[in-house]
């Protein structure tokens, strides 16, 4: 319940500050460019709303947030997902074990193997990672240097993100939050131009003052908006990292999960407090700690 209540929470929050930041998009739109498509004005006056400009902002909005998230689990965003983060399909030795790896997961777990799909992902760090509804990707040099059964722990930690619901979570708020960063990123080039523009004489006044117009909306946007969001967004992953290594100790590799996870974080620099409440994982240090009490018996994790 504590769950359902913090996803609803984080989810309003995005819609909120997304359809702000878009809203004034439209409402820009809506002033030098009146916007009149019939689909929407039949759509407006089926369901009995007054076409008012005031309304066709309001609807556009809600649109451009709503359409999308229908399509956040649909096969093709997903697979598109993993596409844009340089995932590939498992192939050769280090497909080979990846697969071995997920099958001592699933056969802990009681899963079909068949129902997840799993990527490497060819960057230089040490990591891994789950995405949508069923898909995980592990990166190349994790693959190389990681025995098998350490793998299999930190795949199981993934597979509790997917149990846990918290990758689906996490793609609906980053697909709803999409237009309303494109949104902030337009603002900030039409920003760059007009301060270019002002150098020029007799009109670099005008284009200043609204520069300025912009430069407001983008601190309030990132600073009033944006960031409380965000903070709020990583206390909530926070504790699904938490929640994701207790279910790898459940199904009985919490052992496998706490080297393989001192494995990757090994050399880690300590942790300040901006760097704490700004991260979307908890300090390693306590990590560890928990899954080792886990392990050991002596207290169970919340």
């Amino acid at each position: 319940m504590y769950n359902l209540l913090r996803d609803i929470v984080v989810l309003s929050l995005t819609f909120i500050v997304n359809f702000l930041i878009v809203s004034t998009f439209w409402g820009l739109v809506e002033l030098f460019h009146p916007v009149r498509w019939q689909w929407l004005l039949k759509g407006m006056n089926y369901f009995n709303i007054l076409l008012t400009e005031t309304n066709i902002i309001i609807v556009l909005s809600a649109l451009t947030l709503l359409v999308p998230c229908l399509l956040y689990r649909t096969w093709i965003m997903q697979r598109y997902l993993c596409w844009s983060m340089n995932c590939q399909r498992p192939t050769g030795a280090a497909g080979e074990q990846l697969k071995q790896a997920m099958s001592i997961v699933c056969r802990k777990a009681g899963l079909d193997m068949d129902d997840y799909n799993l990527y490497i992902c060819n960057t230089k760090t040490l990591n891994a990672f789950a995405v949508g509804s069923n898909n995980i990707a592990v990166t190349l040099p994790l693959l190389s240097n990681m025995p098998t059964g350490e793998l299999a722990g930190i795949l199981a930690h993934e597979v509790g993100h997917i149990q846990n619901r918290d990758t689906n979570t996490a793609l609906l708020t980053s697909t709803m939050s999409s237009f309303g960063n494109f949104v902030v990123r337009i603002y900030s080039y039409i920003t760059l131009v007009l301060q270019i523009i002002s150098f020029i004489p007799i009109i670099g006044w005008f284009t200043a003052i609204i520069s300025w117009f912009f430069v407001i909306q983008i601190w309030l946007f990132q600073f009033l908006m944006q960031l409380p969001l965000y903070l709020i967004t990583m206390f909530s992953s926070r504790q699904d990292e938490y929640e994701a290594d207790q279910y790898a100790c459940e199904i009985g590799l919490g052992a496998e999960l706490y080297n393989g996870l001192n494995f990757i974080t090994q050399g880690e620099a300590q942790m300040g407090f901006a760097a704490r409440i700004l991260s979307s994982h908890p300090a390693t240090k306590q990590r560890l700690e928990r899954i080792r009490n886990y392990v050991e018996g002596h207290s169970v994790m919340v």
